[in-house]
């Protein structure tokens, strides 16, 4: 057993504390990672996704060794807000690269992992693909085809409306089963897949910013600033001058 991983196994208070999360189910990924956001568990499905050949290798690397840095910084707030309150957070809706690297919808359960003393020593999560859910809960089936559609076609002016249009719903209707699954409406949903690939293209190259907004379905720029400052935190030429690589 990998040493880092043995060590932070000889803390935990009980193992029944993991019961909820300890899946191999087929379709599920499940890690654990202590409070500095370091892997120390993973099953294959979750290594391999990563693109490792054994667990041995992913224990020790954090989302920033893996991930872009936009999502990466996402999922470590999240877990280190888990964390500080101790509280779980159960079907949240997340962008994550798929196995062609595609961005894509999953959903994660998050739970803080205790040692004997009740002390938090990590976090503990299950994810699963959209694709996954879908074959999974009938409910998700609704919107399915809009998330792949978004998917495919984030980059074009797509609306709301035509959205519903090609579910056949009504756009309150669509938009409040969105909202009921995902936790935000369809165009806040489109704007974070549309920040994302900003992101990545701020950091890679060096597009005028007024082109990446245009690349990644901003047809407006100052829309694109607006909405990135909103989403990111800064604006677009400091989040190019803080983290480009």
């Amino acid at each position: 057993m990998n040493k880092l991983k043995n060590q932070f196994l000889e803390q935990l208070g009980s193992s029944n504390q993991l019961e909820l999360l300890l899946s191999e189910s087929m379709g599920v990924y499940f890690f654990v990672k202590d409070t500095q956001g370091r892997v120390m568990i993973a099953n294959k499905l979750t290594y391999v996704r990563c693109g490792f050949k054994s667990e041995d290798e992913i224990i020790g690397k954090t989302d920033y060794d893996i991930f872009e840095f936009d999502l990466a910084d996402k999922y470590h707030k999240d877990e280190q807000e888990i964390i500080e309150t101790g509280e779980a957070v159960f079907n949240m809706a997340e962008l994550a690269p798929n196995k062609d690297g595609i961005i894509d919808c999953y959903f994660s359960n998050k739970m803080p992992v205790r040692d004997k003393e009740g002390k938090i020593i990590g976090v503990a999560s299950t994810t699963s693909s959209h694709e996954y859910m879908k074959k999974m809960l009938g409910s998700y089936l609704t919107i399915s085809p809009a998330l792949e559609f978004i998917r495919d076609n984030f980059r074009t002016n797509m609306s709301v409306p035509e959205l519903a249009d090609r579910l056949k719903m009504t756009q309150r209707k669509f938009g409040d089963t969105f909202k009921e699954v995902l936790t935000v409406t369809p165009q806040t949903y489109i704007i974070k897949m549309r920040i994302h690939y900003a992101c990545v293209a701020l950091i890679s190259s060096k597009t005028a910013l007024k082109q990446i907004a245009e690349d990644v379905g901003f047809y407006d720029h100052s829309t694109f600033i607006r909405q990135f400052t909103k989403h990111m935190g800064m604006l677009p030429t400091k989040y190019r001058k803080v983290y480009k690589k």
